[in-house]
């Protein structure tokens, strides 16, 4: 017997690969995947014929050679994923053709090697062919999503400058429209502009999700350390983030609603007020952080005879006193502490400072120093 006919040569191999009707495989296969998955039926069959047999020949050259996709190969595999992304079809419906072409030449592969070749060939060539498409289908797939990742990617990028150059008040008026269409935005409506960094060691990520479901579009830069969006309406009080909200503004001035956010969004932080909170809501809070020298001088006016924990009780003891409104039992429960301790405290408070709660004047004076070392993390 010639060597060429020994079994599982690659004269036997050769002469069944030469008898698989490649043409037709491919012709059928694509009468089969135009009119079977709804993604290509706009798809010229001609052309979706041309790219199988396209697709089926180096396989099957590689096959006759016995051996796997040469690095040329893969890519051209990976390219023709990729470009399937480009023309708008999906990974579920690349699959199914790929299926659907794979079926009939292994079909048209079984029918010529049925009358004459040995079945130790048929079956080596049956495992290779299997082989062979599964490493065909990785290198699709993954052309396929490498395309659709960059293509996502590349919109994301696009979206974060529209939206970036809208809140600086950068771009154009001609490019409004397409800002608003490209941002899902209503160019004839009003937003207000959503301000937020992370508390408490949080990271942006958590935050964006948290804001998510309040915000139209959002913006958020783990570098700048923030996160920032537009919204059609103030977010509802469930919304426990230090938060700063903008006035509504149309989409041309927007950049004046972001500058209120980012002022508001400042008070909140500093202050650990875990809301929304809207510029000008909050005018003393504001003045406590503009103005840090009168700070310090209140701060040593209410604190400066006492240091460490003895501080920190004080300070507590005041701040819910003035949190219940000089109400000492509703004061008292917060605390954990009698009425009676807590009466004992302001009068020893009083003795040493000179300072009467019950005046207006002085309680403004401890406000004021409470929120200076809440400003400045020394509260304790």
């Amino acid at each position: 017997m010639d060597k060429n006919d020994e079994v599982g040569s690659p004269g036997q191999r050769g002469r069944l690969l030469g008898r698989l009707p490649l043409e037709r495989v491919a012709a059928e296969a694509a009468v089969a995947v135009v009119r079977g998955v709804p993604a290509y039926r706009e798809r010229n069959e001609d052309a979706v014929r041309a790219e199988l047999a396209a697709l089926l020949g180096p396989a099957i050259e590689a096959l006759r050679e016995r051996r796997e996709p040469a690095p040329g190969e893969l890519t051209a595999f990976e390219e023709f994923g990729a470009l399937r992304a480009e023309q708008g079809i999906g990974l579920e419906p690349l699959q199914e053709a790929f299926r659907l072409t794979t079926r009939r030449a292994f079909d048209a592969l079984y029918a010529a090697a049925r009358d004459d070749t040995p079945p130790e060939v048929t079956l080596e060539l049956t495992r290779d062919f299997w082989a062979y498409c599964d490493l065909v289908s990785t290198a699709v797939v993954r052309g396929h999503r490498t395309h659709e990742l960059e293509r996502v990617q590349a919109e994301q990028e696009h979206r974060t400058l529209l939206l970036r150059q809208l809140l600086m008040g950068e771009l154009p008026t001609e490019w409004l429209p397409t800002a608003a269409s490209t941002l899902g935005l209503d160019q004839n409506r009003e937003y207000l502009v959503l301000y937020a960094r992370p508390a408490d060691g949080r990271p942006v990520a958590e935050l964006e999700r948290a804001l998510r479901g309040h915000a139209v579009v959002l913006l958020a830069e783990p570098g700048a350390d923030r996160v920032v969006g537009l919204a059609a309406r103030r977010p509802l009080p469930s919304l426990e983030l230090p938060v700063g909200v903008g006035s509504a503004r149309p989409l041309a001035r927007l950049h004046e609603s972001l500058v209120e956010a980012r002022r508001a969004a400042r008070l909140a932080t500093a202050f650990g007020l875990r809301r929304c909170v809207a510029d000008g809501e909050l005018p003393l809070h504001g003045a406590v952080l503009a103005l840090p020298e009168t700070g310090v001088r209140l701060v040593e006016r209410c604190f400066g005879h006492t240091s460490g924990a003895r501080r920190s009780t004080l300070a507590r003891t005041l701040d819910a006193y003035l949190r219940a409104d000089g109400n000492a039992e509703q004061a008292g429960a917060e605390l954990f502490v009698h009425p009676n301790t807590l009466r004992y405290r302001l009068r020893a408070f009083g003795t040493a400072t000179g300072l009467d709660l019950a005046r207006t004047e002085d309680a403004l004076t401890a406000w004021w120093a409470l929120r200076h070392l809440e400003a400045t993390g020394q509260q304790g």
